[in-house]
């Protein structure tokens, strides 16, 4: 495994490309073909952070750039645990000094395009830390990228399921987390989908990596807050197009129990910005919501919209 700290590439490049792999080696691939026409193999490198897959997950990615004969430009760095999406995407930031950093996920591809809109903002604002694509389904819909942040009484909102209070709490300038594609308001996000994201060089050095205490959830907000509150600009950039298949753990989930990392990176980000009351409203107006959105499923037979152990579940992490 690399050393934290150890930087493996001894020359500044313009662009690092950082790709996590948990046993999807397929989809890697996928991603890799992607950027093999749109960056400078002079000047731009990839590195490919396998978290501890402990299948052949590495093998078959590097026999596939040596097929390719990619070797050049893409390095595969094995990690001996899996510290999860914050720890592995340090792990890939620090095997290189980069102007910029392109984080990409396992199940994205960029369009034609799609680097150079990036590079154009980074360029073009220097005050711009963090820079986000416009994230599309294969079909070419755009999906959900930008965000608000999340507050302990917009979660009442995800929990209510019920248009008239959102309506409500709008009034109060209290708004849902997830901005729709049709307000204005995606031009301005508070935090951004690392789904893909160029990342400033200068900031990293200036805000430090991402914090390893979120194994998954929460670690792009949580780092998108660092930013601004350094003085460093969010931008959403529309004529930049990545392709998210969104095949990760996050979008598998649907009804079922979610895990336990899932409402400790809750909590661990309630107490950072909010702290520990904080968290405990952040549970109360959930768990109300959840009521009311509960009392609506039984009487309106409506599917259910959360697991029944949700309400016991959010306080995972409360104490800790």
């Amino acid at each position: 495994m690399i050393q934290l700290g150890v930087t493996m590439i001894d020359k500044t490049l313009r662009l690092l490309v950082v790709i996590i792999n948990y046993k999807t080696p397929e989809l890697v691939c996928q991603a890799l073909e992607s950027l093999s026409d749109k960056i400078n193999i002079e000047s731009d490198k990839v590195v490919v952070v396998d978290n501890n897959s402990e299948d052949n997950s590495v093998n078959e990615i590097t026999n596939f750039i040596s097929l390719k004969g990619w070797g050049p430009w893409v390095t595969v760095v094995s990690s001996e645990t899996n510290g999860g999406f914050s720890a592995g995407n340090n792990i890939g930031i620090q095997s290189a000094n980069a102007k910029y950093y392109l984080l990409l996920n396992s199940d994205a591809f960029v369009l034609p395009a799609a680097i150079i809109k990036l590079l154009d903002v980074m360029e073009s604002d220097n005050k711009a830390g963090i820079v986000g694509p416009r994230l599309e389904w294969p079909d070419g819909s755009q999906q959900v990228s930008c965000f608000k942040n999340l507050t302990p009484l917009n979660g009442f909102l995800s929990a209510v399921k019920t248009g008239i209070f959102t309506k409500l709490f709008t009034l109060f300038g209290i708004k849902e987390v997830a901005i729709s594609l049709d307000k204005h308001e995606i031009e301005r996000p508070e935090w951004l989908s690392f789904a893909c994201v160029m990342l400033r060089g200068q900031m990293v050095k200036e805000i430090g990596l991402m914090d390893e205490g979120y194994f998954m959830y929460r670690e792009d907000n949580d780092y998108c807050r660092r930013a601004t509150e350094a003085g460093w600009g969010l931008v959403f950039e529309p004529k930049s197009k990545v392709v998210h298949l969104n095949k990760g753990a996050s979008n598998q989930m649907g009804l079922k129990r979610l895990p336990k990392y899932y409402f400790q990176s809750r909590s661990r980000y309630f107490i950072k910005y909010y702290g520990r009351l904080g968290l405990f409203m952040a549970n109360l107006y959930w768990s109300l919501g959840r009521c009311i959105s509960l009392l609506r499923e039984l009487i309106q037979r409506k599917p259910k919209a959360f697991h029944s152990t949700m309400l016991f579940d959010i306080w995972v992490g409360f104490l800790t």
